[in-house]
């Protein structure tokens, strides 16, 4: 067990990778991605990822990391930190990120689940593109009835890695989710950024402003002239299929900018709730007060 964690959590745009620089410089530490689309090595821009020289100046690690179209799920996740704190045993790990289940994965929250071999996730896929998701959907409540009447019959990501576990391990994801990870850290102080609603709004709004540019527009075209599956999870990166429509001459920039300022916004909504919700032992906290809070208790 590794003595102490730094956890920096919130919605989108609140300012935790901002909050995590200024921390950097003024402790001994290293800085862990805690996000689920900045693990890719795709969309650096979309996803807003740090740049080269944030990465190599903050001692940044886990962005970029996963080469498309591998998958990165809790459990990879979860083993590339340990090794990352091995490595680096005499810093303190500030972990930053929206997605709280890679945060709630240190506390010893989430259950196990163990990596599922490639083919068992290419054979359902090729299965939900014969039959569709329905078809799966409905041997999902054959399976495992408790978890399928907790997600859309529509949320293909969901069902193939339901019955993809099922299937290699013989038992359900509800089996599952009753276990947890163990502790990795004797102590975490962890703190979740609050807005007012009005604030983080504006905020949202300027970062979805500065991404929606001539650079972010040819990544994703690039992207999509090389792209290998569209059930990969980097397609539901936020504003991923409305910028793809305006490349496509679907809608016009304007209303494509005022659609992913939109999604954006009803993101960060969810993952307010989320925090509120679900995550243990935060300490919730405006941008201005988190240093402090953070230095005092270190």
């Amino acid at each position: 067990m590794f003595p102490l964690a730094i956890l920096i959590g919130g919605p989108t745009a609140s300012g935790k990778s901002e909050l995590a620089f200024k921390l950097q410089k003024k402790i001994p530490s290293i800085i862990i991605n805690a996000d689920s689309m900045q693990v890719y090595n795709k969309l650096h821009k979309l996803t807003n990822s740090p740049s080269n020289e944030e990465v190599k100046d903050f001692d940044c690690n886990l962005y970029n990391c996963i080469k498309y179209p591998l998958l990165c799920d809790l459990g990879i996740w979860l083993k590339e930190v340990k090794m990352i704190l091995n490595k680096n045993s005499k810093k303190i790990p500030i972990f930053v990120g929206g997605t709280g289940l890679y945060l709630d994965g240190l506390n010893g929250q989430i259950s196990p689940v163990p990596n599922i071999p490639r083919e068992i996730v290419e054979s359902l896929e090729k299965k939900q593109k014969n039959k569709g998701n329905l078809y799966l959907y409905e041997e999902l409540m054959r399976i495992d009835p408790d978890y399928a009447v907790k997600i859309s019959k529509n949320d293909t990501q969901r069902i193939i890695r339901s019955l993809s576990v099922h299937s290699f391990t013989a038992k359900t994801f509800t089996y599952w989710h009753s276990i947890k990870t163990n502790k990795i850290f004797k102590k975490l102080i962890y703190i979740v950024i609050s807005h007012q609603r009005n604030e983080l709004y504006e905020r949202i709004n300027t970062r979805c402003s500065k991404i929606f540019n001539m650079e972010c527009l040819d990544e994703i075209d690039s992207f999509l002239k090389n792209d290998m599956t569209s059930s990969h999870p980097i397609h539901k990166a936020i504003g991923f299929q409305i910028l793809k429509s305006n490349i496509e001459g679907i809608i016009n920039q304007d209303l494509a900018l005022e659609k992913f300022q939109i999604e954006t916004r009803n993101y960060a909504k969810r993952q307010i709730t989320w925090f509120k919700n679900r995550s243990i032992g935060a300490n919730f906290l405006p941008y201005n007060k988190a240093e402090d809070f953070i230095l005092k208790n270190f």
